[in-house]
């Protein structure tokens, strides 16, 4: 037998030969105790949630991944595109990404063999009266020196590192997910601000012409009042309508750059940048509604539905790690090189060395650190879970809110429609009636009042339709569709 050669059991499987009969006495007698477990929380199926009732479409389809651009408006495009490649919220998301596929080689090492090399080199004096006899001790300082390659393995027996690394790419898989959700809420939290900016230009159009109106009106009251065909009460009043008015224009002036200073923050740029936004050319063609299956196909549209569902099942994997922790721990660890005393010496053939052997550790008493860590993995799972429902339960009731708003605006719209045309014929009539002398001027003034603010009721409705549309794409997802595999593992939890 080669006396250079490494001992026969040091193989994986002669190991286990060898090692498994003790591990599992080892097992039998020695094991600390999993406590008992409280009942553990489930994730709820789609079907104990009562959606029956939401008003789906078979001819909608789900939104594509950059559904802002089917609104037709290049600058709004650009605000997007800018936004997802400068803002700090992209940034921190990708930084998570790469914090946890990080941690996911950190527990993928775990399950390899780890090879280390050393080295070193120092000046020793032994001690006489020690291990040697005087006579056979070397005298004095001598030069030391080793190098050896250290090898060491975690069997890992009862699937811990299994375990972790399983938790590790579920975490990944979730930041991936949470990394969308990212994307998705700040180019929704654009194209809501930028309908917000059309929304307060409408506005702005139908009060202009109020202000013009009025401007109009007060400036012919007072000729009439020089002229002495109207009171000092009149010309007050117009006066006041026109001042109210001209405020209220310049309220709407400030929201307007207000809200260009907010589409500049989302672009991750100074206010300057908000000065180079101009009106809204939005085009929206046609109405979404809500698609078939809705429910079910949710759960796989939502990032923070799927980013919630991975999150429980990496907290349901780290509890079963800790559950292995209450078993035996079997490592194999070997190391081989050169010893010498003289460095001369050091890489001589009688100068080698090693050792190889497995390691058994075992939980017997640890001061109930095991029991409260693996508690502790349970109600993280918990909570997890409660997050998962939780999340569920949100999405569907922004997608109903959004689904609902999109149904009642239609109403809306045509209300206002049928409040302007009516408004616009009294106007008519009361003018007649003024030419004829049976109405004032003040009943015309107020029908006119009349007139513009439906109008300007009515822009404010049909701007609406641009935000309960982007909040609607929101609430399905954004175009968001789970990776294939991630998928058939959620349906078995569901």
């Amino acid at each position: 037998m080669d006396q250079d050669a490494l001992p026969s059991f040091f193989t994986r499987s002669a190991c286990c030969r060898t090692l498994m009969p003790l591990a599992a006495a080892l097992w039998l007698v020695g094991c600390a105790q999993l406590p008992d477990a409280p009942p553990k929380a489930e994730l709820k199926s789609v079907d104990s949630y009562g959606a029956s009732t939401l008003p789906l479409n078979a001819e909608v389809v789900w939104p594509t991944q950059q559904w802002w651009r089917s609104y037709g408006d290049s600058q709004l495009n650009t605000l997007i595109d800018e936004a997802l490649a400068n803002s700090p919220d992209m940034t921190i998301a990708a930084a998570r990404l790469r914090s946890a596929e990080a941690r996911g080689q950190q527990a993928r090492s775990a399950l390899l063999p780890q090879l280390s090399a050393s080295a070193t080199a120092s000046q020793q004096r032994q001690s006489y009266n020690y291990l040697l006899p005087r006579e056979m001790s070397p005298i004095g300082w001598k030069e030391y020196g080793q190098a050896t390659l250290d090898l060491s393995w975690d069997l890992d027996f009862w699937g811990k590192n299994r375990a972790s690394l399983a938790a590790a790419t579920s975490v990944i898989e979730a930041t991936r997910a949470e990394q969308y959700q990212a994307q998705l809420e700040l180019s929704a939290a654009v194209a809501m601000a930028y309908a917000n900016l059309a929304q307060y230009y409408a506005e702005r159009d139908s009060v202009a012409e109020v202000v013009e109106a009025r401007r109009k009106t007060a400036e012919l009251f007072d000729k009439r009042y020089h002229n002495g065909m109207e009171t000092r009460s009149a010309l007050h009043i117009a006066q006041s309508r026109l001042a109210a008015a001209q405020g209220e224009l310049q309220v709407l002036d400030e929201r307007i750059q207000l809200t260009r200073y907010q589409l500049a923050e989302l672009l991750g740029a100074g206010p300057d940048r908000g000065l180079a936004i101009k009106r809204p050319q939005i085009n929206l063609h046609n109405v979404r509604g809500l698609p078939e299956q809705l429910p079910v196909n949710l759960l796989g549209r939502r990032p923070d539905i799927v980013a919630a569902r991975l999150m429980a099942q990496a907290q349901d994997s780290q509890v079963s790690a800790h559950k292995a922790a209450f078993y035996p721990n079997i490592n194999l660890s070997a190391f081989i090189g050169f010893q010498a005393l003289g460095l001369d010496n050091l890489i001589e053939s009688g100068s080698k060395f090693g050792n190889a052997g497995p390691a058994i550790w075992l939980p017997i008493f640890s001061g109930g650190r095991l029991r409260g860590e693996l508690r502790g993995a349970m109600a993280e799972y918990d909570i997890a879970a409660a997050r998962y429902n939780a999340t569920v339960t949100h999405a569907l009731q922004e997608v109903a809110s959004a689904g609902l708003s999109q149904k009642a605006l239609t109403t809306q719209i045509a209300s206002a429609q049928t409040a302007a045309t009516e408004a616009s014929e009294a106007w008519r009539v009361v003018s007649k009636r003024y030419e004829g002398g049976l109405a004032t001027y003040i009943d015309v003034l107020y029908a006119q009042d009349s007139v513009l603010e439906c109008q300007r009721r009515l822009a404010i409705v049909q701007s609406r339709a641009f935000s309960v549309d982007v909040a609607l794409q929101r609430a399905l997802g954004g175009g968001y569709q789970q990776p294939q595999d991630e998928e058939a593992k959620g349906s078995d939890d569901v």
